[in-house]
């Protein structure tokens, strides 16, 4: 067990959890070769779904907590094996409580093998009045690995009451083969910060292809996709060929523009990597 502690609170012990999936190729199709998954996690069986490569898994990620909690410290760890295939995604978004005095982690490691491809695409985290959520995502990609990965968070004040939440740290880092950083990205904000910084808009997310790909073509492709003239909707898409990374980063009103928003430049930068048109994913 971990120790957490604030600075109003006193020391107090954390409820670590740690969870494992692997995904190999198998007999010309993607399986799940390797799970444990100890409460909270809790996952479907695998699905090979129409408008996928035949290969392809898609997997939904889910909770038997009903949340996130204050003295959570959640490890999932998920691989996808040499030329595998994975769509991984969450049944909905996930809702990070009030920590009550303690704070919330949530720590994410993708490892992608050689010629291998993985969507990871969460729904947004939902940060209620009080939550303070310390988040991280880790992905190593090897030789020829594709990786589409969505990371977003929602600040819910329904009733415009100005209750934010009160912390919101996260990280995301992508190595190469070699071990080197890729992309290092960094926040801490407040719930008032949040409001301030994003003109109170209260949904923002970052989806990141990198690997074996033509950035520039993807960024070209996810920004035809996007809609234009959308006052609920802010977005920019920028692509770094030099180091075949691409990143498309979205503000919007409210939670439904902004999955609309990332379906769309999700479908752009799946057609133009794989060549498939994939169809909606039922939630």
């Amino acid at each position: 067990m971990n120790v957490i502690a604030t600075p109003d609170a006193p020391l107090r012990q954390s409820h670590h959890v740690q969870a494992h999936l692997a995904f190999a190729k198998a007999r010309g199709r993607t399986v799940l070769v390797g799970q444990k998954t100890p409460h909270p996690f809790h996952i479907t069986r695998p699905f090979h779904l129409k408008g996928d490569p035949e290969h392809m898994a898609t997997l939904y990620l889910q909770s038997s907590s009903g949340g996130l909690y204050g003295d959570d410290d959640l490890v999932l760890r998920l691989s996808v094996g040499d030329g595998a295939s994975a769509h991984v995604t969450t049944q909905a978004s996930t809702i990070v409580h009030a920590a009550r005095g303690g704070q919330t982690r949530q720590r994410v490691h993708l490892t992608l093998g050689q010629k291998s491809y993985l969507e990871y695409l969460p729904d947004p985290a939902i940060l209620f009045s009080g939550a303070h959520l310390s988040a991280e995502v880790t992905a190593n990609l090897q030789e020829g690995a594709q990786l589409i990965l969505c990371d977003s968070a929602l600040s819910h004040d329904p009733e415009g009451q100005r209750t934010f939440f009160e912390r919101f740290a996260n990280m995301l880092k992508i190595t190469g083969p070699d071990g080197s950083t890729v992309l290092l990205d960094r926040s801490d904000v407040s719930g008032p910060a949040w409001a301030r910084r994003t003109g109170a808009l209260p949904v923002h997310g970052v989806m990141i292809g990198v690997g074996a790909m033509d950035a520039r073509a993807v960024a070209e492709a996810i920004t035809q996709s996007l809609p234009t003239g959308d006052a609920k909707l802010y977005s920019a898409v920028s692509p770094f060929s030099d180091r075949n990374l691409c990143t498309c980063r979205i503000l919007a009103a409210d939670g439904a523009s902004f999955t609309r928003a990332m379906e769309m430049a999700w479908r752009a930068a799946r057609v133009t990597l794989i060549g498939t048109h994939p169809e909606t994913r039922r939630k």
